[in-house]
């Protein structure tokens, strides 16, 4: 079966009813409203750029300073070894010492697709020359119709220090539209529309074609076309006219979260490409915490962007002890008696399934496992949203998927 790594794939794992019909257990984490206030509280890592207030420089210089990556996760840069010099540099368009108060007077939004980046550049970064996949200086990809607070520009001007809804980062300038008056963002985002099911879908722009993933949501929506920031000459935005193409699935509003509900979404990107922070070689993807945080977002939840926030953000239900045998997690996990469940594990985050013959499952956008073979262990790459047994890996040095998670969390 395509997009399925298990023992028992003659089952139906990839179909949302048969996870769906086995579910025994409470789906109920209570209202977006009430349980959204509770995760921002948890994590630290949600913000309302719009709401943002006055920052000093000393507070932005920190969070420029959080924002970047090690050096020795860019001692690669598109290809090239980076050396001191070629470090200096792109530390200079940083432009530290320009830092100058943020005033709560300039704010944007996205006009497409767009990187948010660790440091203001479109170079990919890695730590060696091998290192396949995984651009290090991306952060995340925004969404079109991203609010955003314009905090500081880089030297040159061409890159904006920004806070976003979940994350903090560089931009170009080119991808967004400023404005002095955040109403005029609030006014557009609090119109009535859809949410957008199918895993992706694409905008005609102004600007081009643009994509939409998962539980984007698209206000004031009619007849296909929606209000849509362009920019001036300047930069300052100004309004026009997008288009939805093709024939999408959206929800008039998001959905109530129930089993059928949640696997549909869950298991309606699979075979979707693994891309770090977003990003893949060949265009847009999906990593774990993207995947999981779109899920939710369908419904209404906000989630942090990183997994570690999403697990610090959520509660734990299961906890597992360092070196607790796999049988034992096995029969923890079939316990489980409500959700829906985060999977959570250093450096990953999956979504609970539910189990066949004792096997647990879990949805999940994964790049690669070990596994066994002639003597010794061999790394099998996967890069794709898929379901897979937690029995994964079972027997390498590093275990299994169920043997790595630290706990089972819900909202």
């Amino acid at each position: 079966m395509p997009h399925v790594l298990s023992p028992h794939a003659g089952a139906p794992l990839a179909d949302p009813g048969f996870w769906a019909g086995r579910w025994r257990g409470r789906f109920d984490p209570g209202a977006p409203a009430v349980v959204n206030p509770r995760l921002a509280e948890r994590s630290r890592a949600l913000w309302d750029p719009l709401e943002l207030g006055p920052v000093a420089p000393a507070a932005l210089g920190e969070w420029i300073e959080a924002a970047r990556v090690p050096d020795a996760w860019w001692a690669v840069l598109d290809g090239r070894p980076s050396d001191e010099a070629a470090r200096a540099q792109l530390r200079a368009r940083l432009n530290l010492e320009g830092l100058r108060p943020f005033k709560a007077d300039r704010y944007g939004l996205t006009l497409g697709r767009a990187n948010l980046r660790a440091l203001p550049t479109a170079a990919r970064g890695h730590k060696t020359n091998d290192e396949d996949g995984f651009d290090r200086l991306q952060h995340t990809a925004l969404e079109p119709l991203t609010p955003l607070a314009l905090l500081h520009p880089s030297r040159d001007g061409a890159w904006w220090f920004v806070q976003a809804p979940d994350y903090r980062g560089w931009i170009r300038a080119r991808e967004l539209a400023w404005t002095e008056l955040p109403g005029e963002i609030a006014n557009l985002l609090a119109q009535p529309g859809p949410v957008l099911l199918s895993p992706t879908a694409e905008l005609e722009t102004a600007c081009g074609a643009t994509l939409l993933q998962m539980g984007s949501r698209l206000p004031g929506l009619r007849g296909g076309m929606l209000a849509y920031p362009a920019r001036d000459e300047h930069g300052q935005l100004l309004w026009s006219k997008a288009r939805l193409r093709g024939a999408p699935e959206l929800a008039p509003e998001p959905p109530p979260l129930t089993p059928e509900a949640f696997f549909a979404r869950a298991l309606a990107p699979l075979g979707r490409p693994y891309g770090w922070g977003g990003l893949t070689p060949e265009g847009p993807g999906l990593d774990c915490s993207r995947f999981v945080q779109d899920v939710f977002k369908v419904f209404g939840y906000r989630l942090p962007r990183d997994a570690s926030a999403q697990c610090a953000a959520t509660r734990p239900a299961i906890a597992f002890d360092a070196g607790e045998p796999h049988e034992a997690r096995a029969r923890k996990l079939a316990e489980l008696d409500a959700g829906p469940a985060l999977l959570c594990m250093p450096g990953h985050v999956m979504l609970y399934l539910g189990s066949v013959d004792g096997c647990h499952h879990a949805a999940h956008a994964f790049w690669a496992y070990k596994r066994r073979e002639n003597g010794g262990e061999v790394t099998v790459p996967v890069r794709r949203v898929v379901v897979t047994s937690l029995d994964l890996g079972r027997g390498t040095d590093a275990g299994s998927l169920l043997e790595r998670l630290t706990s089972v969390n819900l909202l």
